[in-house]
């Protein structure tokens, strides 16, 4: 049963009182207030905003705070070094020990009981570390002298008669050599030469000749060279050229793949192993492998005479392996220094003369670990011509941290370019390159776009049609063209790419700004306005601009990353800035290290195994890229006025 209630139970209050609105107690917030506190509102949009500040504030301070040395100048010795941290190094990453790849091996390290060897070119044994050493053989047909062995066949092309090589007394024994240089045998009574012909192809022979030059083109014909041996199958030939040759003389020896007739699809070949030169029975010249691939052609008629010299079935033996390349860094080295300078690091370093250990052999020490000569290994007295005077040089061996001056072990948390430069202090000094450029061209773009876009929406018609047609034909022109044609005529560089960057980039904020301004041109509050007499610049820029501004800010705080991705296009085809350049605006130096540049070089050592070379550049560009478009989404939003007073 329900209850009832009586007026008893009731009471009124204020009966008796007078009621008035009372004051508002909070402040009004300005426009720019309230947009700060929707902004704020999303933890998200706060750190993406607090990392693209740490960003900037890095590319500025980072570079300032760098010694100077360590990213503006070449150091060929830091060349390449891995990344290596404090304290993680300790569980065994970043730790600077880098890993190669199929390096070469220098064929007289081969250890006789493992087979292993390593390359000695760059690398040094004791920074190997041996168990991860690893060997593996590929075959190859590179002219290179770090193949070896194999044949070189001599081929005959379709519809030619012959095709010919000839040979000296090579200058070089050394197969690595790249450059060979031939002298004239001495061809006299005891020479001998032996053909190893490793296949017989063909339905010719070799026709051997003795020559007085090595280059056919200082004869007329074969009938001017004497003919010594014809050989006609495979296997080792001895031939004796004093058997034809009369006297004893200085010269040269062909060797002609020559047909009965004119080939038939170029098909046909000799195969050779080795042509051996010895002096009774003693070998005086050997060409095999590279040596003998690397023998000049011989062509006398080039209208009969054409052909291929191939290398086939060479083996190189590569090496991979992990090497420390820090400790490497900072290994002893050989150096030489004078009296005075040897005297200066005594006193320098108080205690060092005192932990000298005498050799048996003479003008020879050791010095304890720590100080900045290791050894001395010699000494030597000169004395300067015309004064009398004597200068006393010490031959010794200085610690490698002091020989490159570094105070404390290296840390290079990036590692370092090809250059030898730090890429930690590169990527901030090439992305404030970077985001000046980028917030230069924003800047431009947005002002020209915005002017542009307004009037044509605002004044519609005839106006917007042709100012429309006109950003279609300006638009219109192929971006390469057009960065070729300004290349061409102020040429590459800065400025080149500046004008680049504006040339077209401003058409997309003109385009958002023309759309946003018909959405909100035939608004009530905008007829209102022009009702009261508002002039036409009051309503463009206080009554709709304020409402398109979020999407327009937010178009073009989202360029700025496109146009660090622009700037590295352009790198790769060569129209980006350089190393080397500069350009200054007021107090602010832009250099011709940006994030495009160290992207361009570091993708040339990809294959090479340096892939922190992209990997570090690519990674900051990628945050950079997420935290702009987050600022920019949360910047549309706090600026839009149609959410003031929302959460």
């Amino acid at each position: 049963m329900a209850k009832e209630y009586t007026k008893d139970y009731f009471q009124l209050v204020q009966e008796d009182e007078r009621l008035l609105d009372k004051e508002l107690k909070t402040k009004q917030l300005s426009y720019f207030q309230d947009a700060m506190l929707r902004f704020t509102k999303n933890k998200y949009n706060v750190i993406a905003t607090i990392i693209l500040a740490i960003f900037i504030l890095l590319s500025i301070f980072v570079p300032i705070l760098t010694p100077d040395r360590y990213y503006n100048q070449t150091n060929s010795e830091l060349k390449t070094l891995p990344p290596r941290l404090p304290l993680i190094e300790k569980l065994g990453v970043f730790d600077g020990v880098q890993q190669y790849l199929n390096q070469p091996i220098d064929y007289d390290t081969i250890d006789p009981e493992t087979g292993l060897g390593y390359p000695t070119d760059r690398f040094f044994i004791d920074y190997i570390i041996i168990e991860t050493l690893t060997n593996d053989i590929i075959v190859g047909s590179d002219k290179s002298p770090k193949f070896i062995g194999g044949t070189n066949d001599l081929y005959v092309n379709d519809e030619m008669l012959s095709y010919a090589f000839s040979l000296g007394n090579a200058t070089d024994d050394d197969p690595l050599t790249d450059i060979i240089e031939y002298l004239p045998f001495v061809v006299t009574n005891g020479m001998t030469i032996e053909i190893d012909i490793n296949d017989f192809s063909t339905t010719g022979t070799i026709v051997v000749y003795y020559a007085t030059e090595l280059n056919g083109g200082e004869f007329d014909s074969y009938s001017e060279l004497t003919e010594i041996a014809t050989i006609d199958s495979a296997g080792v030939t001895t031939i004796n050229p004093m058997d034809t040759l009369t006297e004893t003389s200085n010269g040269y020896f062909v060797f002609r793949h020559l047909l009965d007739s004119e080939s038939d699809g170029g098909t046909e070949y000799v195969s050779f192993n080795s042509i051996k030169f010895l002096f009774n029975g003693e070998l005086i010249d050997e060409s095999s492998g590279y040596l003998l691939a690397m023998a000049p052609i011989f062509t006398i008629d080039s209208n009969v005479e054409n052909g291929r010299y191939l290398r086939k079935n060479a083996t190189m033996q590569r090496a991979s392996f992990q090497y420390d390349s820090y400790a490497a860094l900072l290994r002893d080295r050989a150096a030489i220094i004078g009296e005075s300078e040897y005297l200066r690091i005594l006193e320098d370093n108080p205690g060092m003369l005192e932990t000298a250990e005498y050799s048996d052999q003479p003008n020879q020490w050791t010095f304890a670990d720590g100080f900045p000569i290791s050894s001395v290994t010699g000494i030597e007295t000169v004395v300067v011509p015309g004064t009398g005077k004597t200068n006393t040089n010490y031959f010794v061996m200085l610690d490698g941290q002091y020989a490159l001056e570094f105070e404390t072990p290296p840390y290079f948390i990036f590692g370092t370019d090809v250059f030898g430069k730090d890429l930690f202090t590169l990527i901030w000094l090439g992305l404030r390159t970077s985001l000046l450029l980028g917030f230069l061209a924003a800047a431009i773009n947005i002002v020209l776009g915005v002017i542009w876009g307004a009037t044509s929406a605002y004044y519609g018609g005839q106006v917007d049609m042709l100012m429309e047609r006109f950003l279609d034909i300006w638009g219109s022109f192929p971006q390469i063209t057009m960065i070729g044609i300004i290349t061409v005529l102020i040429g590459p560089g800065f400025i080149a790419l500046l004008i680049f960057m504006i040339y077209d980039g401003w058409i997309g904020a003109a385009k958002v700004t023309r759309f946003q301004f018909y959405r909100y041109k035939g608004r009530e509050y905008v007829l209102a306005a022009r009702t009261l007499g508002a002039t036409d610049g009051r309503i463009i820029f206080k009554h709709i601009l304020p409402n398109a501004l979020g999407t327009i800010v937010t178009r073009v705080i989202l360029s700025i990353p496109s146009v660090i991705f622009l700037e590295v296009n352009l790198s790769y085809l060569g129209f980006g800035i350089g190393n080397g350049q500069k350009l200054t605006i007021g107090p602010i130096e832009l250099t011709g290290t940006s994030i495009g540049v160290i992207l361009k070089d570091g993708q040339e050592q990809i294959l090479s195994g340096n892939t922190w070379l992209v990997i570090y550049p690519t990674l900051i560009v990628a945050i950079l890229m997420i935290t702009f478009n987050m600022f920019g989404n949360a910047l549309r939003d706090a600026l839009n006025p149609q959410l003031r007073g929302s959460e």
